[in-house]
């Protein structure tokens, strides 16, 4: 190893320990004159190592947050970063390439038996990851965007200027929330029905909008609509699937004598909690609002009019 390279490490190390080095004590310390010393910053800058003369302090720094070390994760620290890795690792390879370079600059030992813990969030739809990278841009950066969508329920895509203001993830599929131009209002936005989105050179100010408030009032990713209480009655014999999670934050639940469950959700509108309730028949009943009883009661008739189709 030549005597540069010592000189170098030295130097490097003296610094990352947090000592005081200055041209003196690095002139002292390895027998050089001060033009050496200023060869060897040079090199290390060029190197790539973010060395500079703080003259407040009257000596050598890295800039702010850098270090030599790299850091050390407990077990628990390990094991959340790595089911982090293994569940965004299906959003694509973007996505994987950026988590392996954040792997190696940490230093742990991978837990025994992640590869047996498996994620089923559903097929990631192809194509999202650009969407995701640039919305976050965006998000952070407060930049209005051009985008092209195609909602499910409409026939054509329809183009206009969004105020993208924060991403959210929901059963296996990303959205984001923004201020629509086009609609004068705010919108939910799914990723994978993007067909085209452009950051422009035009910024929004930030609303104030907080995401829990209005997470607290979603279900699933349906957000529009007037508040409304639902409430609904389980059979008994559905009572432990229902009462193991909150569906959406609001849930509250009663037992009642003959053994099943009441449970009330305050939500905005039903769109969202409309389809969720088909799932739990024939053992759900609808009590109020009576609208919305109504209204479950009209989709049912219509599916016995189909099933009885020869």
């Amino acid at each position: 190893m030549s005597e540069k390279f010592d000189s170098l490490m030295i130097i490097l190390n003296r610094i990352d320990s947090g000592a005081r080095v200055t041209m003196r004590s690095l002139c002292e310390d390895l027998e050089k004159e001060k033009r050496t010393i200023y060869r060897y910053i040079s090199t290390l800058v060029k190197a790539g190592f973010p060395v500079e003369y703080r003259h407040s302090l009257g000596c050598y720094k890295f800039q702010e947050g850098y270090t030599l070390k790299r850091p050390h994760l407990s077990v628990e620290e390990a094991l959340a970063f790595s089911l982090a890795k293994k569940f965004l690792g299906n959003f694509g390879p973007g996505m994987q390439k950026s988590l392996d370079k954040i792997e190696e600059k940490l230093s742990f030992k991978r837990p025994a038996g992640i590869s047996n813990v498996v994620f089923s969030p559903g097929a990631v739809p192809s194509g999202i990851e650009v969407y995701l990278t640039s919305l976050y841009q965006a998000i952070a950066d407060h930049q209005k965007m051009k985008i092209t969508y195609r909602s499910f329920s409409a026939t054509k895509d329809t183009t206009s200027t969004v105020n993208p203001y924060y991403l959210f993830f929901n059963d296996g599929l990303w959205y984001f929330r923004g201020h629509y131009e086009a609609d004068r209002a705010v919108r939910t936005f799914a990723l994978d029905r993007i067909k085209s989105l452009i950051p422009l050179d035009r910024y929004f100010a930030p609303p104030g909008l907080k995401p829990e408030d209005e997470l607290s009032g979603a279900f699933g990713a349906f957000f529009d609509g007037e508040p409304v209480d639902i409430v609904l009655k389980f059979d008994e014999i559905y009572k432990p699937l229902i009462q193991r999670k909150k569906w959406p934050p609001s849930q509250e639940s009663r037992e009642l004598p003959d053994g099943s469950l009441e449970v009330t959700f305050r939500v905005n509108g039903t769109d969202g909690i409309r389809n969720w309730v088909y799932q739990w028949m024939p053992h759900v009943e609808v009590v109020a609002p009576r609208e919305f009883r109504d209204m479950f009661r009209g989709d049912l008739d219509i599916s016995l009019k189909k099933q009885g189709k020869k």
